[in-house]
């Protein structure tokens, strides 16, 4: 899936504002890991699919770049990014 954000994120020293989300590359220590990140963030959500912070977090492993460059991302382009995230849990 490819996902348009008007602001560029840095990905491997470069600027890109087209994000390509493979689920299909996410594994099992993947959801593991982006889990243990936000509980240590303080995120307490009991479903942690539902956490915006969580789905942050699987983007972020996702594309290669700390969980904190994709909530760095404005408003709009961060929702661009956690609909299709939260639909690919959710279904």
């Amino acid at each position: 899936m490819i996902i348009k954000i008007k602001h560029p994120l840095r990905i491997q020293d470069k600027e890109v504002t087209e994000l390509t989300i493979d689920f299909d590359k996410l594994t099992g220590n993947d959801f593991i890991m982006a889990e243990q990140e936000v509980r240590a963030m303080g995120d307490t959500t009991p479903t942690v699919f539902l956490s915006m912070k969580f789905q942050a977090a699987l983007a972020a492993r996702c594309l290669g770049v700390p969980v904190d460059d994709i909530l760095a991302l404005p408003g709009n382009d961060f929702r661009s990014l956690i609909v299709p995230m939260t639909n690919f849990l959710l279904n």
